[in-house]
């Protein structure tokens, strides 16, 4: 979407494009000979500043601002009015999502994968870069196959960690504390004992993966990825089905790059999260209780 023209007919001159526009692209000029118009609105941009935002398109009440491509721009009661959902139905959808770990085998339709992809579409992201790529994977012999590369990581991890002779002289700090803790050994090998069983404990063989990747951009793009993935989660939630964020998959990815190459991800570009998407087999009655905040008011 590039900025093309002002329709200088039907432009009013409110001037609130210029308040919401962060670069200040956009001016008022003086009066020019023969107009009838006292002023006209320019748009400006010689370095190609301009971050897309849209916020002057979304802002303008007669349409004036012309771009080159892209979608019409969205209209609907809850932009008119921000109560037209209330607070408390808000909290009731954010509280109702669960991290599902059981699904049926069914394929879940292209229709709803896409529908989900295009709530991730209009997630946030700094600077408007939405830089997102999406991989998205549906194939059980792939998904099993991906499952088994990151159990073999995940063995070869507790093989080292348990080692008492690496322990002491590879480790230290919190990665030393780390493999001390009782816990967590614990929980890596009862992983590996629940995939001795036949168990798929990486993505519970779900049917599909969503899997998002982007470059790196300052320290911004881990936080964009998590807004883009939660919007596909709770679409996903609407539509009946359930999601779970795979973070021992993702850690797996971001350290080792031959992952990244076998699931053709251009080099550049690191992973930044994935969730499992099905048919859930669990039916929750209730949503369980979260710990106070811990907050500071200054």
């Amino acid at each position: 979407m590039r900025i093309i023209r002002i329709n200088q007919e039907i432009c009013t001159r409110c001037g609130q494009c210029l308040s919401q526009c962060s670069s200040r692209l956009l001016s008022f000029s003086e009066k020019e000979e023969g107009s009838k118009n006292s002023t006209k609105l320019i748009f400006k941009d010689p370095t190609n500043s301009c971050s897309l935002c849209g916020h002057c398109l979304a802002v303008c009440p007669t349409e004036a601002i012309e771009y080159d491509k892209g979608d019409p721009c969205f209209t609907s009661a809850a932009i008119l009015d921000p109560k037209h959902y209330s607070y408390d139905n808000i909290l009731e959808i954010l509280r109702a999502r669960r991290s599902i770990r059981q699904y049926h085998a069914k394929a879940v339709s292209r229709e709803d994968i896409k529908a989900i992809l295009e709530a991730m579409r209009y997630a946030p992201s700094a600077s408007n870069e939405q830089n997102w790529e999406y991989l998205i994977l549906t194939d059980s012999k792939q998904i099993q196959e991906f499952s088994q590369k990151v159990l073999n990581m995940i063995r070869l991890t507790y093989k080292l960690v348990s080692n008492s002779l690496i322990n002491t002289l590879f480790l230290w700090g919190p990665t030393r504390k780390l493999a001390r803790d009782p816990s967590f050994l614990f929980s890596m090998k009862n992983l590996l004992n629940r995939a001795d069983r036949g168990e798929d404990p990486i993505f519970f063989k779900a049917p599909c993966i969503i899997l998002l990747h982007s470059p790196i951009y300052g320290n911004l793009a881990g936080n964009d990825a998590g807004i883009a993935l939660t919007h596909g989660m709770l679409a996903a939630r609407s539509l009946g089905l359930g999601t779970c964020w795979i973070g021992i998959a993702q850690e797996t990815m971001q350290r080792i790059g031959k992952f990244n190459r076998w699931l053709g991800i251009p080099k550049g570009r690191t992973v930044w999260g994935m969730f499992t998407l099905g048919h859930p087999k669990e039916s929750f009655q209730r949503a369980p209780p979260r710990e106070p905040l811990r907050i500071v008011w200054k």
